[in-house]
């Protein structure tokens, strides 16, 4: 009996598959070739898959910022308001070569603390504090009006977000565990930087914009969703056209009825439609759906031009009101699939009832 672990471990490692997660494109492939072979009627070779495209070089989407000057007596003047520090910082050797994020909380803790020096300069009567207060406002105005472009830089044009949104992933695994759900909570909460009600928000808030960052750069979520709905589109629009053929055909139920063959199809739909291939349609649409959704969102929440360059990539991808993005073409795919499987079971009365 003591050769029985090694034979099975033999006859594991000689069977394909044995032991190994099956691929989403072998489910798919399976599934079809089942109906194939029930129905007689060949499956047609899928059309070239069209690959994704890579998110754009940080040269085509980061946009110049121009840097406030201010005399020396200005810059002195802003002791008053505490920001002599702030300035000093900004214009250090470290300073100068800050991160996008790092630029965008420094704006905003600037912009703050400027807006609330002005206050209680304007409750001064003093000839010099009301000389000062003009050239103060205007540095809050000229700071206001480069926030959008600061807020751009740090999102679609940031490092994290070049991870994020990277597609040179490999597709969702068949049962990946991953949750879209921290992914959301950042996007939404860098999203809130942008609006300008939130510009005097409490510093203790801004702290946290970093941590959401690291939570876009850790993950590979989003790229292994957007190959898996370019797999999962090419896949089930070939069986769509399987299907659609078999009910045009009328071969399998010509009297309308139950038949032999439709109860074989009908044990493959249940089996490995509903039993495989669909869980893992649901999976990628429930994951990616709040995704797109929050995208979206801080794309709306931008303030300036966007690049063509990210315009183009967007309406590949992502864009839910782009007829040719990956996630429009995604879902009216299993709209067409979820029709063409209600043709064939209407015409042989199996038809799932509640």
């Amino acid at each position: 009996m003591k050769w029985i672990p090694f034979f099975v471990v033999f006859l594991c490692t000689a069977l394909p598959g044995c032991g190994q997660s099956r691929s989403p494109e072998e489910v798919f492939t399976q599934l079809f070739e089942r109906i194939s072979n029930v129905t007689e009627v060949k499956v047609k070779p899928m059309d070239p898959v069209n690959l994704l495209p890579s998110y754009p070089r940080p040269r085509d989407l980061v946009l110049p910022v121009d840097d406030i000057r201010v005399g020396f007596s200005t810059y002195i003047g802003l002791g008053r308001c505490g920001l002599v520090g702030e300035v000093s910082a900004r214009n250090s050797s470290l300073g100068k070569f800050q991160s996008a994020t790092a630029r965008l909380l420094y704006e905003r803790r600037f912009l703050r603390q400027l807006k609330g020096c002005i206050q209680d300069l304007q409750q001064s009567n003093e000839k010099e504090q009301k000389k000062f207060l003009a050239e103060a406002q205007s540095i809050a105005d000229r700071k206001t009006a480069i926030l959008p472009t600061v807020f751009w830089n740090a999102t679609f044009g940031s490092p994290e977000f070049r991870v994020l949104l990277s597609t040179h992933k490999e597709t969702l695994p068949l049962k990946s565990k991953s949750s879209s759900t921290e992914l959301v909570s950042a996007l939404r909460f860098i999203s809130l930087q942008g609006l300008e009600r939130r510009s005097d928000q409490d510093p203790k808030e801004q702290s946290m914009l970093e941590s959401q960052y690291y939570i876009l750069q850790s993950s590979k979520l989003l790229g292994q969703l957007l190959q898996g709905m370019v797999v999962t589109t090419n896949y089930i629009q070939q069986g769509s056209e399987l299907l659609e053929t078999v009910a045009e055909q009328r071969k399998l139920c010509p009297m309308g009825g139950k038949t032999v063959k439709a109860d074989y199809l009908f044990n493959v739909f249940q089996k490995f439609y509903i039993g495989e291939a669909q869980p893992y349609i649901s999976l990628i649409h429930t994951q990616a759906r709040p995704l797109v959704e929050a995208i979206n969102e801080l794309v709306q929440e931008q303030k300036i031009e966007i690049p063509d360059a990210f315009q183009r990539f967007y309406d590949q991808t992502l864009n839910s009101n782009s007829d040719g993005s990956v996630w429009t073409k995604f879902n009216k795919a299993i709209s067409r699939h979820t029709i063409a499987w209600q043709s064939v079971l209407k015409q042989c009365d199996l038809m799932p009832r509640v």
